[in-house]
């Protein structure tokens, strides 16, 4: 996770927690950020050495630190986006050969085998941080399968001093088919020289996959092994069988407290602003998208009373001094983000915001005008293909035509787009395509930033259910392939296949990167959101029926 705002999950668990359980003491560590922070002292004091592009190490710390100061404190006065792209770039480049290397680190330190000692020392001076807290129950959140091998470092080099128990949950966990298999099956890891095999169960006594609310705060409360049958929603082991608790779904989303931030360090993030991120509502109220997975972490959609939602969203603006806020939410409906947007603008909240949204034709000029109005800087909408049969066979729900209205009205009433675009669906023709990279020219002017990527199969899709639907012959998995990550490779008897569409996305890989003010704003939302507010010079077109 990039170190540009504070993750929301934590921040939710912690104050569930203080809320449910005062007596309980808990405090939440970014170690995300301390990676970072971490890092980029050390790069800074000459004590870790690395090297970009054709500079030596000196010059990339220098570059480094530039570009660090740069994203803090370079755009606050004015967003130069030359400079900007950069910036973005050097540090981008940064982050993905500093991950690269320090997970092979990671790797190599959890197989027993050498590693420097700096970075050894580094890895343990992240876990004593939490160990001189003193905890009886250490939590992982895992965002991304990147983060998995860091954490389970962290679980064991936490053990090694003191046996506490370790609960792992987090997104990545929410979205997995079947979590329970990392309990069953071994990980395997390998270097030039040797393959070792090691258990989750070394590390980890607990998975909390989903929503972990009501399950962590009943795992704290259990006094004895027999207990553990009561913590809904958890994953462990007994009497060496793999026991699955089924979910507890709160469907009152009142009765859970806003985020507290109040653990993590604010004004160290790296943008110029600090955005915060927030949830309206839990699940997708679509929930139909045939490559889609989300649905395994919210079981079922809900929306936080709207009045509640007003009343946090004020308590955070206050108690953080912060106007910026990402709203998390899988996709704001029309009818809903209207009444968001009435509320925010009937109760005076000053806030700019970026939300996630659909494209479809019930967006239409008077609302993205109110949107505007009430704060409205970024959305991302979810458009993907350009071909009508591909998003038909995707299950989309929506109408390229009519989504090409909804980014020119939004366009138009003052708001930035950021779309997402997925080639290579199964099925999908080389016409296909290119006809999606022509959408993308012909609507330059109404796409502000591009999140692009290539179709990839995942487990509990429908594509994975059905592939024969989608023309899928063969399913098999990928070299490299792991169990907290099961890449899976497939073969199609039409279209274009896994291989097809790589070489033609990396042929058109510079035109892609052209459309937009950045490519970088796709990876740095936050920033892109700083950026359109920056812009804003209101509306193009006059109130709406919706005001």
């Amino acid at each position: 996770m990039r170190p540009a705002s504070p993750p929301l999950g934590p921040a939710v668990l912690l104050s569930y927690l203080k809320k449910n359980s005062p007596g309980i003491d808990v405090r939440v560590f970014d170690l995300n950020f301390f990676y970072y922070d971490r890092i980029l002292n050390d790069l800074s004091k000459g004590n870790f050495k690395i090297r970009l592009y054709d500079w030596d190490e000196e010059t990339t710390a220098r570059k480094i630190d530039q570009a660090v100061n740069f994203l803090k404190y370079g755009i606050k006065e004015k967003f130069d986006l030359k400079s900007y792209h950069h910036f973005t770039t050097i540090f981008l480049s940064f982050e993905n050969i500093l991950n690269a290397f320090m997970s092979e680190m990671a790797k190599r330190h959890l197989m027993g085998l050498s590693v420097p000692d700096r970075v050894r020392i580094f890895f343990e001076d992240l876990a004593d941080q939490v160990l001189d807290y003193g905890p009886h129950m250490l939590g992982l959140s895992v965002l991304f399968n990147s983060q998995t091998v860091f954490a389970l470092l962290m679980a064991a080099l936490i053990k090694e001093k003191r046996q506490i128990k370790v609960v792992l949950g987090g997104a990545r966990l929410g979205v997995m088919c079947c979590p329970e298999r990392l309990f069953k099956e071994p990980w395997v890891f390998s270097t030039k020289d040797m393959t070792k095999q090691l258990e989750f169960g070394q590390y980890v006594d607990f998975l909390i996959p989903g929503e972990g609310e009501e399950a962590l705060l009943n795992l704290c409360m259990v006094q004895d092994e027999k207990d553990l049958a009561e913590v809904p929603n958890l994953i462990y082991i007994r009497d060496q069988e793999v026991r699955t608790n089924p979910p507890c779904i709160i469907y009152d989303l009142d009765r859970i407290p806003g985020p507290d931030f109040s653990d993590f360090p604010l004004d160290r993030y790296i943008g110029p602003e600090v955005v915060l991120p927030f949830l309206s509502s839990r699940g997708c109220p679509w929930g139909r998208c045939t490559f889609c997975t989300h649905h395994h972490s919210y079981l079922l959609y809900r929306e936080l009373d709207i009045k509640e939602c007003m009343k946090q969203i004020m308590r955070l603006k206050a108690n953080y001094e912060v106007s910026f806020f990402n709203f998390y939410d899988e996709m704001i409906p029309p009818d809903r983000f209207m009444e968001l947007a009435r509320a925010l603008i009937n109760e005076g909240i000053e806030i700019s915001y970026a939300a996630y949204a659909k494209p479809v034709k019930e967006f239409n000029a008077g609302l993205l005008k109110l949107i505007h109005r009430s704060g409205g800087r970024v959305i991302m909408w979810g458009v993907e293909s350009a071909s009508q049969r591909v998003l038909n066979l995707m299950r989309k729900g929506t109408k390229i035509k009519e989504a090409e209205k909804v980014l020119q009205n939004a366009t138009h009433a003052g708001i930035m787009n950021l779309i997402f675009i997925m080639f290579g669906f199964p099925t999908e023709t080389e016409a296909e395509f290119f006809g999606t990279l022509n959408f993308l020219d012909k609507n330059r002017d109404y796409i502000h930033a591009l999140s692009k990527g290539k179709f990839v199969l995942s487990e509990g899709s429908s594509v994975w259910k059905k592939p024969d639907k989608f023309a899928i012959t063969r399913i098999h998995e990928a070299a490299g392939s792991r169990v907290y990550n099961r890449v899976l490779d497939y073969h199609v008897s039409k279209g274009l296949g896994p291989k097809e569409v790589s070489v033609l996305y990396e042929k058109n890989i510079e035109h892609l990167e052209s459309i937009g003010f950045s490519p970088r704003f796709g990876a740095y939302r936050e920033h892109f959101l700083v950026y359109a507010d920056s812009r804003d010079t209101g509306s193009e077109a006059e109130p709406g029926a919706y005001e």
